[in-house]
């Protein structure tokens, strides 16, 4: 069974370099991964992490160890959205510029129409386990570790009719850090509840491409200042810190330190049902553009 989000990894090789350097990956944004008509930035990032692993394995010399790269995936993604894709068909062409023991490193380009829409730098290696020596984790406090009663699904919402991605995943809100859901304005804070809407018919290497997603799942903070509307994504860096269970619903906790007149800092932070981080990221992105008075 082929869900919306595997079928957004299915990709198939259109090039290849004779050396070995490079590859070319043909993929399809479906517009399910969009916001109103704007591809999501978290899913195009999503495809970006998932394209460096594979090539790492695909364009690996021939005596290779093929269980030395097993547990290896993109750790860190660093993307710059130059500018904004259709939900289409786009390619993904990825160059290992590192292949290291405990780090590599790839550049990959998503291009539409002979024009690069997305530009990443993608660290490869083994991501962390075990107990943290330190964790100090305040913005889930009082959060339970799955969606309670009081949680508000996009499902049905108004939020849910711009949120396409409902289609492949379960998305609840904390409506305690959602004021706007009542006509009020609070802190630029949003906190909620994910995981895929049908976590156990996912490919198994989805526990690890998920958090990306998750990354930049959250409404605009800024929403909860009263500032609506597409914030565009300028840059946006994705730390993939621990592999969560498979089919554990993840909390995100989304905030800004400071909102400026014309772009605003937004960071994520995903945890797993038990508490453990999961990932982090940090975008820059634009004002919503206000409507002519």
């Amino acid at each position: 069974m082929s869900t919306a989000l595997a079928e957004l990894l299915a990709f198939q090789v259109a090039d290849r370099a004779a050396d070995g350097s490079a590859i070319v990956y043909h993929g399809t944004i479906s517009p399910i991964f969009t916001i109103g008509p704007k591809v999501h930035g978290g899913s195009v990032q999503m495809m970006v992490a998932a394209a460096a692993r594979d090539a790492l394995t695909a364009l690996a010399p021939a005596d290779a160890d093929p269980a030395a790269l097993a547990d290896v995936t993109a750790i860190a993604i660093a993307s710059d959205y130059l500018a904004a894709p259709d939900p289409a068909d786009v390619e993904l062409a990825v160059r290992i510029v590192k292949r290291g023991r405990t780090v590599s490193l790839a550049r990959v380009e998503v291009t539409q129409h002979d024009r690069v829409m997305v530009s990443s730098t993608v660290t490869l290696g083994r991501p962390d386990s075990g107990e943290p020596h330190h964790r100090r984790l305040v913005d889930f406090d009082g959060l339970p570790a799955t969606p309670d009663q009081t949680a508000m699904s996009i499902d049905g919402s108004p939020l849910g009719e711009v949120m396409n991605l409902g289609a492949a995943l379960d998305l609840s809100l904390d409506p305690a850090w959602f004021p706007v859901l009542t006509g009020d304005t609070g802190e630029p804070a949003v906190r909620g509840w994910t995981r895929p809407r049908d976590p156990l018919a996912e490919p198994a290497h989805m526990a690890q491409d998920f958090p990306v997603l998750v990354c930049d799942l959250s409404p605009p903070v800024v929403m909860n200042l009263g500032l609506f509307g597409w914030a565009p994504t300028v840059q946006l860096t994705t730390y993939l810190r621990r592999i969560p269970p498979p089919g554990d619903w993840l909390r995100f906790a989304a905030t800004s330190t400071e909102v400026g007149q014309g772009m605003f800092a937004e960071d994520h932070t995903v945890v797993d049902e038990s508490g453990a981080l999961i990932a982090q990221s940090r975008q820059l992105a634009l004002i919503p553009a206000r409507p002519p008075q």
